[in-house]
């Protein structure tokens, strides 16, 4: 018995005389010295903007810390003792319309305006983009403006799943607008989070990073900046109108639903079924909807869900993107732009397939190329878990930032633009082209409502 008791103490003895070798020998992850040096990007005009005092945002998609500073007078920041990983980058500017106007000799219909740069899932270490680099961009500047967006849906066992989803399109000027011909489109691009670059399709660099390469494209012109100055629409939906049939005036929404019934109570689906709902304080009344879009009469056979309110004018469907109803991605997978234009769509825009189609037969689906200058307003949506989060859809141009509910699917949550300041009773909504800034959320979507 003592032989084997001093066998136990020998060997315990050595198991701890080597985890002491082993710890000291282990190697340990430093924190590492990281520069984001900022420039401007002059396809816009080669403008002489600061480039000081850029505010500069770093998200780590693990630990979801947030780390902040600001540029010198060379537009660099400097963070120390960043731990290595995976980070979102942002940075922006707010110039004021006197500066503005100085700088470009353009006049500017508002008090300021806000330049935005963005990277995303950029991998930092102590070898790899010690500097990034980051271009702010001009964005796109209208009146009109995305005000909720309800993506997420109700609860798929007690609510209403994505039958109660919609969007609602706000007057941000101060004199009436016309919705007549406006359009309402989901871009089209990959939801691959892991992309694999030696298919020679992803983009791989820059604020796209891991999206299509749109030059990449069977029939797609070189030159024209394909990726760089259009977007490709999945669905698109548009008021119709002759041109002054539907005024907002100003500080008026437009509320468009998918189906614009009732969600919180019963009804019969397009095949005769009843469909129930257990908890109607989960989803929303959108029966008054302005505009709902219905797909039945684009073929036979609708979803269940999708039921025509005979009271609400319907959508133009433009492009169903294959869908037999109009499904907003409710893990937030998606971008969402407004446009305008009028006439026959197919005659104005070019259509392309995917950069994945090796041939195009009569099945290929192809996406129409909605050039960036016309998009009037646009929304990045993230999933709102960052490792889970999908390649941009959109660029800076459009939208520097991303905008998520932080509940995620089925959680009865929608994005909602903030107010800005209010002028005689009218809400102006904050429109710094980033939607990171620009929105919140609301714990129960809610038809109408501010934030």
């Amino acid at each position: 018995m003592k032989t084997i008791n001093i066998y136990i103490i020998l060997f315990a003895a050595l198991l701890i005389a080597s985890c002491k070798k082993d710890a000291s020998f282990a190697p340990t992850v430093k924190p590492i010295t990281v520069s984001v040096k900022a420039t401007y990007d002059t396809s816009g005009g080669n403008y002489v903007f600061p480039l000081s005092n850029i505010y500069v945002k770093l998200t780590n998609l693990y630990t979801t810390a947030v780390i902040t500073g600001y540029t010198d007078a060379n537009g660099t920041a400097t963070f120390k003792d960043i731990t290595a990983g995976n980070y979102d980058v942002n940075a922006s500017i707010t110039i004021s319309r006197q500066t503005y106007e100085s700088i470009t000799g353009l006049p500017l219909s508002r008090d300021s305006i806000t330049l935005n740069g963005g990277l995303s899932k950029i991998t930092v270490n102590d070898v790899t983009n010690k500097t990034i680099d980051i271009k702010l961009m001009l964005g796109s500047i209208g009146d009109w403006v995305f005000k909720q967006i309800y993506y997420a849906g109700s609860n798929a066992s007690t609510g209403a799943v994505f039958r109660d989803q919609f969007v609602e399109i706000y007057n941000n000027s101060n004199h009436v607008l016309y919705a007549d011909s406006l359009c309402i489109a989901q871009v089209y691009g990959s939801n691959t989070a892991a992309p694999d670059y030696t298919k020679g399709y992803y983009i791989t660099e820059g604020v796209l990073k891991g999206q299509y390469d749109w030059t990449k494209s069977l029939g797609m012109p070189s030159g024209i900046g394909a990726v760089d100055k259009y977007v490709y629409a999945k669905t698109i939906m548009r008021i119709p109108g002759t041109g002054t049939t539907y005024p907002v005036q100003p500080g008026g929404t437009i509320l468009i639903a998918a189906t614009a019934i009732n969600h919180k109570a019963p009804y019969v689906g397009a095949d005769g079924t009843a469909i129930p709902i257990k908890d109607p304080s989960l989803t929303v009344d959108l029966s008054k909807a302005d505009f709902e879009v219905y797909l039945g009469k684009n073929f036979p056979s609708p979803l269940n869900s999708d039921i025509d309110n005979p009271n609400v004018p319907n959508m133009e469907v433009i492009d169903r993107g294959g869908n037999k109803d109009w499904i907003l991605d409710n893990l937030g997978r998606d971008a969402m732009i407004i446009f305008k234009s009028n006439g026959d769509m197919v005659g104005k825009y070019s259509q392309y397939p995917d950069p994945t189609v090796t041939s195009i037969s009569s099945a290929t689906t192809q996406y129409f190329q909605v050039p960036i200058a016309d998009v009037i307003d646009g929304v990045q949506i993230q999933h709102a878990v960052p490792a889970s989060r999908v390649p941009r859809k959109i660029t800076g141009t459009i939208d520097g930032g991303a905008t998520n509910v932080p509940a995620g699917q089925y959680s009865s949550q929608s994005i909602i633009r903030k107010t800005a300041k209010t002028i005689g009773g009218r809400r102006v909504l904050t429109d710094t082209n980033n939607s990171t800034t620009d929105f919140d959320y609301l714990s129960k979507s809610e038809p109408g409502a501010f934030k």
